[in-house]
C-alpha cells in the first residue's frame, strides 16, 4: 500500500479500480484525522466546562510547535499521496503524470479564485470521474506501446 501511495514517483502506473480504491482510502483517512482533531478540540472544551473563550485561550497557550508541525507534515503526506496516485493514473492513460497534475492544480486553483470554491470542487470531482472512466493506454500511440513493451 505504501509503495502505491508514496513509491514509483517517476514511472508508476495504476489501473482504474485500484485508483478508485486508493483515492477513497485517502479520503476516508483524511476524514478520520479531521474528526480526531475535532474530537480532541471538543474534549478540550468540555474539560474547561464548556467555556469556549477559555478553551481557545488554553489551546493557543498549550498548542505546541511540534503539534503544528505534525499537522503540516500529515497534510503534506496526504497531498503528496493524492497527487502521486493521480500522476500514476494519468501515466496509465498515456499522459505525462506530474505535468498534468500540476496543470490540474493550477486549473482548479484558478477556478476557485475566479469563480468560486464550489465550482472548483465540482471541477475536481469531474476530473476524478474522468480519470476513473478513461481506459488504460487510451491516449498512447501504438508506436509508444510497442516501444514500451520492448523495455
Amino acid at each position: 500500500m505504501l509503495k502505491v501511495l508514496f513509491g514509483d514517483v517517476q514511472a508508476g502506473r495504476i489501473l482504474r479500480l485500484p485508483y478508485l480504491g486508493y483515492s477513497v482510502l485517502l479520503s476516508v483517512l483524511m476524514i478520520v484525522v479531521g474528526l480526531g482533531l475535532a474530537f480532541a478540540a471538543g474534549v478540550g472544551e468540555h474539560l474547561i466546562a464548556g467555556d469556549l473563550e477559555a478553551a481557545q485561550a488554553h489551546m493557543s497557550e498549550n498548542f505546541s510547535l511540534i503539534a503544528a508541525l505534525s499537522f503540516v507534515v500529515v497534510s503534506v503526506l496526504f497531498l503528496f499521496a493524492g497527487c502521486n496516485i493521480m500522476a500514476k493514473r494519468l501515466r496509465d492513460i498515456g499522459l505525462p503524470g506530474w505535468w498534468m497534475v500540476l496543470a490540474i492544480i493550477i486549473l482548479t486553483g484558478a477556478v476557485a479564485v475566479m469563480v468560486s470554491d464550489e465550482a472548483s470542487n465540482i471541477l475536481q470531482t469531474v476530473i476524478w470521474i474522468v480519470l476513473l472512466l478513461i481506459p488504460s493506454n487510451s491516449l498512447t500511440s501504438p508506436t509508444d506501446l510497442s516501444t514500451s513493451e520492448k523495455h
